[in-house]
């Protein structure tokens, strides 16, 4: 009678496949979550935490498969090879910010004028509100600071508009609601109705009596505070706009500040830079540095 070998399966490579399956609808459950506003924020970072353990799990029985395989000559490999290509695929955004922690500064707060950043107002109070929670509360610009940002982020500054407050804060406000970015308060605008005493007349076109209050307003000074969310986990950041109506020109200011954490792996810049370049472009052929 003749005998016959059965190849016994890795049990790595079937714990090595089964964990990196569960990581996908695990991610998506707590992105879901946090979103939804079921979980906070630092929850959310204990889970993202939980799960990147789960991945290293994961890739450590794949190794372990690729010994039994070899040396065993255990079945699994096919499984093994999905399991790692699957980790690998998950930990690929984790190398990223990993690559982005080491390049760039240690810093969360991030402003046009580091000498002279503008003042949070809503969000300050709310901050020291959840100060015990422990949400970051906004930086301290000393002269230490302001070098950090100047040496890290030198194509971040202010802009100069060869144009009126007004046309400027449209643009703005054109570009928050692409954006969809809530806004928390508008400060600074003057109504114009209410500046010259005067009311409008009842024989005007009734789209313009449904002309809305920020269309009738003048800026002279005002600061837009808005939040913006991360793209995928919508980690929130806190964004002050801040227009100047000079005598010839109008001049813009920005600053964004995380909500949480020390690091804001540059997200924070590029936002800034992203939303100005945005801004030259709905103002072409009138913008310079400020």
């Amino acid at each position: 009678m003749v005998g016959v070998y059965q190849r016994k399966w890795s049990f790595s490579a079937k714990w090595c496949e089964r964990i990196a399956l569960v990581c996908i609808p695990y991610f998506l459950i707590s992105i879901i979550l946090h979103r939804t506003g079921q979980i906070t924020s630092p929850q959310a970072f204990w889970l993202i935490g939980f799960g990147l353990i789960l991945i290293f799990i994961s890739l450590a029985l794949g190794f372990r498969a690729f010994l039994d395989l070899w040396n065993a000559g255990q079945k699994g490999g096919k499984a093994t090879i999905r399991g790692i290509i699957l980790v690998i695929l998950l930990l690929a955004p984790f190398v990223w910010f990993g690559y982005l922690a080491l390049t760039k500064p240690l810093l969360s707060d991030v402003a046009t004028n580091p000498f002279s950043p503008p003042q949070f107002v809503e969000a300050e109070r709310m901050r020291y509100a959840l100060r015990e929670e422990g949400i970051n509360q906004f930086a301290e610009y000393d002269p230490e600071y302001s070098e950090l940002l100047l040496v890290n982020f030198p194509e971040i500054g202010s802009r100069r508009y060869n144009a009126g407050a007004n046309r400027v804060h449209q643009a703005v406000n054109q570009l928050i609601s692409t954006r969809k970015w809530p806004v928390s308060v508008t400060r600074g605008l003057v109504d114009e109705t209410e500046q010259n005493g005067t009311e409008e007349n009842s024989d005007e076109p009734e789209a313009a009596e449904e002309e809305s209050q920020l269309e009738r307003a003048t800026p002279f000074d005002v600061q837009v505070e808005v939040v913006a969310s991360s793209p995928i986990y919508g980690f929130k950041r806190d964004v002050l706009i801040h227009i100047i109506a000079e005598e010839e020109t109008t001049l813009v200011d920005m600053r964004a500040s995380s909500r949480w954490g020390p690091h804001d792996f540059g997200t924070n810049a590029q936002l800034i830079k992203s939303f100005l370049a945005d801004l030259d472009k709905a103002l072409l052929g009138i913008s310079g540095e400020g």
